[in-house]
């Protein structure tokens, strides 16, 4: 029988961290604000989290730091080098910012939109293209239980690069129709690099993010997401449409009034079933 307690001491037993993408192809379908906030759960349950931004836009980063200034009010909240930095020292190791016990984001920034340019500047083939990320995030992984990755919708070299490296994939999908494209063209990318470099990667699940609640176009894609996808990869709980979920993005994680805890209460619930299905795939 699962139990949370049980598997959060499998994860902190690990020697490697279990890494999960969040994706999907179209940009806007929840991947930031899903990655950020079930990263801010876990880290609620004692699971040592590290949440890496590697989109350019930095919506992760912004939020995260928005979130740890909140939690420091006596403190000024500042990133010393970001990801592109660490990527041209070929070291990421001293890029993660501590956020709140147990939750480090590595941070982003807009110089990050170079990262095509630098790597097929300094690579001979698309193998190495592909595998560019997976070397320096090697010594990540022996730091954390769980690491999540925030993609950028529509960057081949990063998505590739973060599905080599991942464990699980976990696809955001905003019930709207050119989101379910998005998320059926992600998962033909996945398959095809699984095939191509024998990957033991798999589906975590598909999240859905209500784009009207109770809207007859949520219903009908949610509906043909089950038969895209099978019922059973689609997480039960659903995150609803909810205004505070956008002030979050832009005013950091908060649990002060009803609303923020309402918001919390709706990822505690998801972060839970995301830790049921990680249990199933890693230890039934």
């Amino acid at each position: 029988m699962y139990k949370k307690e049980d598997l959060i001491k499998k994860l902190k037993s690990r020697k490697k961290a279990i890494t999960i993408t969040i994706g999907n192809q179209k940009g806007g379908v929840g991947k930031t604000t899903n990655a950020t906030l079930i990263g801010y759960m876990l880290s609620k349950f004692g699971i040592k989290t590290l949440v890496a931004d590697l989109d350019p836009q930095s919506n992760a980063t912004k939020s995260l730091m928005l979130t740890k200034s909140n939690n420091t009010p006596d403190e000024v909240s500042t990133i010393s080098k970001t990801l592109m930095a660490g990527v041209q020292e070929g070291n990421l190791t001293d890029l993660p910012v501590n956020i709140v016990p147990n939750l480090d984001l590595l941070p982003s920034f807009i110089d990050f939109e170079d990262f095509p340019k630098f790597i097929y500047r300094n690579t001979s083939s698309d193998e190495e293209v592909d595998h560019f990320l997976e070397p320096m995030f090697e010594p990540l992984k022996e730091k954390y239980d769980i690491i999540l990755l925030d993609v950028p919708p529509m960057s081949l070299e990063v998505t590739n690069n973060s599905v080599i490296m991942s464990d699980y994939v976990l696809i955001s999908l905003q019930t709207q129709e050119r989101a379910l494209t998005g998320a059926e063209n992600y998962l033909n990318t996945l398959l095809k690099l699984r095939n191509q470099y024998e990957l033991d990667v798999d589906i975590l699940g598909v999240l859905e993010v209500l784009h009207k609640n109770k809207g007859t176009v949520d219903q009908y894609i949610m509906k043909t997401a089950k038969k895209e996808f099978g019922a059973e990869n689609i997480f039960e709980n659903v995150v609803p449409q909810m205004e505070r979920i956008k002030r979050f993005d832009v005013n950091g994680i908060k649990e002060v009034d009803f609303f923020d805890k309402k918001v919390i209460g709706v990822y505690e619930r998801v972060t839970n079933e995301f830790l049921k299905r990680l249990n199933y795939y890693e230890y039934e």
